[in-house]
């Protein structure tokens, strides 16, 4: 995964080796939810309670504004300088964003990453143990775990869409892996070369290849996978639509309570509650099943955490001064 953060490395990596212990990737991937969840509750307390200031100095910050209504620079000014010794974040509203989107991203390409290292292990086994594999990828409607919950996606990725993948030979799983890449050369759709290194001394890079044998060669092997579930999709949209919905209304719920201020960043953070859940419904549509469990998994999450901070911290209407 060369050019990849460190921090999507570190999530395969730990997620890989819960699955090898656990040995289902439901459960392997509620532990990494809980915990990853659990990590950005701090966040989530700082935000409220930063709201909560915020609504405090309400009725200060409708003082300076009706006195330096003709002066706004002077008003943005004193408005800062009050927040500062009040302690108030002007961008408290928005931390749990700058937490989740870079997770959001990093998750992504790591269970992208792991679909792919899960699809060459059908291809790369041997026959009885790739079709008990297989089965394991089922879960409840999705007929594999590593495709898209989505009634217009194939169980099993085509060929000439998973070899045209790119930085696919860059993958972990097949860092010096060389008995899984002689298994691809053998099937024809691998191909070794030799250079010769800055300090003189041969050697070898493999590469996938994309021709047209290649790619029939591919479709070839993943065929008695995809005569299991002849005449099927692999899903039927539940999950990006339940990612979709559930990010709604955790990110609603977190915004209902929040202060009506003319912080730009309350505007910010108003607008990404409806552009958050389009996002996760077009990714996690688009993305393996598995990442979309993680994601409604999270949102789920975020929804009973934001239900108890609004009972824990909750928000009074704040009370505007008479004439205001």
């Amino acid at each position: 995964m060369q050019g990849d953060f460190f921090l999507t490395t570190w999530f395969l990596e730990a997620m890989r080796w819960l699955y090898e212990n656990i040995g289902s990737v439901f459960f392997t991937i509620l532990i990494s939810t809980v915990v990853l969840r659990g990590l950005t509750v701090f966040s989530d307390i700082k935000t409220r309670k930063s709201s909560m200031k915020m609504q405090a100095i309400q009725p200060e910050i409708q003082r300076l504004q009706k006195k330096y209504k003709d002066d706004p620079q002077r008003m943005n000014r004193e408005q800062q300088k009050l927040m500062k010794e009040r302690g108030v974040s002007m961008w408290g509203s928005c931390l749990p964003m700058l937490i989740t989107m870079p997770l959001f991203f990093c998750f992504i390409a790591a269970f992208r990453f792991w679909g792919y290292e899960m699809t060459l292990r059908l291809i790369t086994e041997e026959a009885d143990q790739a079709m008990e594999l297989f089965k394991s990828f089922k879960f409840l409607w999705v007929n594999n775990i590593w495709q898209p919950d989505n009634g217009l996606s194939a169980v099993v990725q085509s060929g000439q869409s998973f070899l045209a993948t790119p930085d696919l030979a860059n993958l972990l799983f097949l860092k010096d892996n060389t008995e899984v890449w002689q298994k691809l050369m053998d099937l024809g759709i691998a191909a070794r070369s030799y250079f010769v290194d800055n300090n003189g001394v041969m050697q070898q890079t493999y590469r996938f290849l994309t021709s047209e044998s290649a790619i029939a060669a591919y479709n070839q092997a993943v065929q008695p996978f995809l005569d299991l579930y002849a005449g099927y999709n692999n899903g039927w949209f539940i999950l990006p639509i339940l990612s979709g919905v559930s990010q709604f209304f955790a990110s609603w719920l977190m915004q209902r309570n929040q202060p009506k201020t003319d912080n730009p960043a309350a505007g910010s953070g108003k607008m990404m509650m409806y552009i958050f859940p389009i996002m996760s419904f077009v990714f996690c549509l688009s993305y393996n099943a598995a990442f979309a469990i993680y994601w409604t998994l999270s949102s789920v999450l975020m929804l009973l955490v934001n239900l108890y901070m609004n009972k824990k911290y909750p928000m009074t209407p704040v009370v505007k001064e008479e004439g205001k």
